[in-house]
């Protein structure tokens, strides 16, 4: 068990409902790409060999196509709440892809970073980007982080079942470092068989909370987290939920 720590808690973070499906195989065309494509990429990418198959579409062609505002809404998040100099905090990219999280918030004054991936063929692509001093090939949940190294850490577009299992979140809290921003940004996807999944993870911030890990800072709803047609509005809105580390973790 964690201590609380000595002072009372903040109230816990209400939390929306939210799922996704990610249940088609595919296999990415060559030459010119459609809406349709884009979208199928997406909701077949269920392991690093469907990401190893789209990333070198995932950048140039499928995001632009689906407006995907994730990065953008992270970064805002969490420029709101950094208090160390973004170009002296180091930042852990976890399911970094092929560097978006990284590439937006280089444009804030961020500097330094390391890129966590199950797939090698998104690392390549986040290497290119030279945002990164280090990358590391892992699948979350079977390989732990580095503890207490860090002053931001991100996971964007990978709370999903099928993508990252809920416990990663605690290796998320124990990466940074005492007093560092955890940023957690996902879609609101509206699929009945994922509820089950956002219900675990919404019980795992709640009791990492009331153990003393963390504190909510912010729970951030947004209207756009991703162009999509078939919606009734045409998008589909997202969560980012911003965390900071408690000083006095005893481990």
């Amino acid at each position: 068990m964690f201590p609380l720590p000595v002072s009372s808690p903040p109230p816990l973070c209400p939390f929306p409902h939210s799922g996704l499906v990610l249940n088609q195989d595919f296999k990415m065309p060559h030459g010119s790409r459609s809406l349709q494509d884009a979208r199928d990429a997406f909701k077949a990418c269920k392991n690093p060999q469907h990401y190893n198959q789209w990333a070198e579409t995932y950048n140039t062609q499928d995001h632009d196509m689906m407006d995907y505002m994730a990065p953008a809404h992270t970064a805002q998040t969490l420029m709101k709440h950094v208090r160390h100099s973004p170009d002296q905090s180091l930042v852990l990219d976890v399911a970094c892809g092929s560097g978006l999280v990284a590439k937006m918030l280089s444009s804030l004054g961020f500097r330094h970073f390391v890129g966590v991936d199950g797939s090698a063929a998104m690392l390549e692509e986040a290497r290119k980007t030279a945002l990164y001093q280090n990358v590391l090939l892992a699948l979350l949940g079977t390989q732990a982080l580095p503890v207490d190294q860090f002053d931001v850490v991100t996971i964007v577009g990978a709370l999903y079942p099928g993508f990252v299992p809920v416990k990663v979140v605690r290796e998320l809290c124990h990466a940074a470092k005492p007093g560092g921003l955890v940023v957690l940004t996902r879609g609101n996807y509206q699929r009945p068989d994922h509820f089950s999944y956002t219900q675990d993870l919404h019980s795992e911030l709640r009791s990492m909370e009331q153990e003393g890990l963390w504190k909510c800072l912010e729970l951030r709803q947004v209207e756009h987290y991703l162009s999509d047609p078939h919606q009734p509005q045409g998008v589909i809105q997202g969560s980012v939920y911003i965390y900071q580390k408690f000083v006095t973790l005893q481990y």
